[in-house]
């Protein structure tokens, strides 16, 4: 130290221990080191990465098949006549229970359509179809707790099996009914246009099946679900079911999700995994879904 100046603080003991390049001076050193600016931008890359990806795998969806595809694709799920059938259900309008678009139009709709497979189904199979008209009430946990009454509600449902009766049933469910100022193309109008696809393919599939399959299109799901009370505590058929799908939707668009199974049934899902191309389920889907 020169004579004359005074030194002002202690020396720095752990001098010894700093970077070579360390002279004294912070902005050298802030600037030669900006470690947390590294790691910032490696996780944003990394994050924006992931972002696009499941953005671009959002886009991976079978490729549709039109009808003119048919031939070449005995056997196949045909989108355009899914796509017709949403069209045709949602050009009658709003379909609240009791009105004459969900009572009369849809169920007639319905049951056109049905007995018109029902006239190529493959003699392998054995169909029936019934119009259930179904009253009843039931108490449920909501708010303060309500019951819920209904009388003449429908369900338009239809059973394939093979010839030989077999005791055993597989249930799918969507409803046809929808609120008061919406025609249902997504709740729940798709999902009816895919069960009725579905029940094309098998009837007409030469493969006869080893148990029943019940297709349930219930007519009165909006009213807290009084259809499908209707059929699970009245129908004839309700007590074979062994294992149930129910075909739901919510928003306007989106891939479709498998957001709930039943705990003790993990063989679902894993049918569902082998089955399915895409297959896409959440369990904070459920979450939102239940809360």
């Amino acid at each position: 130290m020169k004579e004359g100046l005074r030194l002002r603080g202690p020396r720095n003991k752990n001098a010894h221990i700093l970077p070579k390049h360390y002279g004294g001076n912070k902005e050298i050193y802030k600037f030669s080191l900006p470690l947390s600016s590294s790691i910032f931008f490696s996780v944003l890359f990394i994050l924006l990465s992931v972002y696009y990806t499941i953005i671009e795998m959002e886009k991976i969806l079978p490729t549709p098949l039109m009808i003119e595809d048919e031939l070449n694709n005995p056997g196949r799920f045909i989108s355009e006549r899914a796509l017709n059938h949403v069209l045709n259900l949602t050009s009658l309008g709003p379909r609240p229970v009791g009105s004459f678009e969900n009572e009369v139009l849809a169920v007639n709709f319905l049951t056109r359509e049905i007995n018109s497979m029902f006239s190529k189904a493959k003699k392998v199979h054995r169909v029936s179809i019934d119009i259930q008209r179904t009253s009843g009430a039931f108490t449920l946990d909501f708010l303060d707790g309500m019951t819920n009454v209904y009388k003449n509600v429908q369900n338009v449902i239809v059973k394939i099996g093979p010839l030989e009766s077999s005791p055993h049933s597989l249930l799918l469910n969507c409803h046809f009914d929808t609120v008061a100022d919406s025609p249902g193309g997504s709740d729940d109008g798709a999902s009816c246009a895919v069960m009725l696809e579905i029940l094309r393919i098998i009837s007409q599939s030469d493969d006869p099946l080893i148990h029943n399959i019940i297709f349930l299109f219930n007519g009165a799901e909006e009213n807290l679900m009084q259809a499908s009370h209707g059929f699970i505590t009245q129908h004839k058929w309700a007590k074979e079911i062994r294992a149930f799908i129910n075909l739901e939707s919510c928003g306007a668009g989106g891939r479709e999700i498998l957001f709930q199974a039943g705990p003790e049934n993990p063989w679902l899902m894993e049918a569902y995994s082998k089955a399915v191309p895409y297959p896409l389920a959440s369990s904070l889907a459920q979450e939102v879904f239940q809360s």
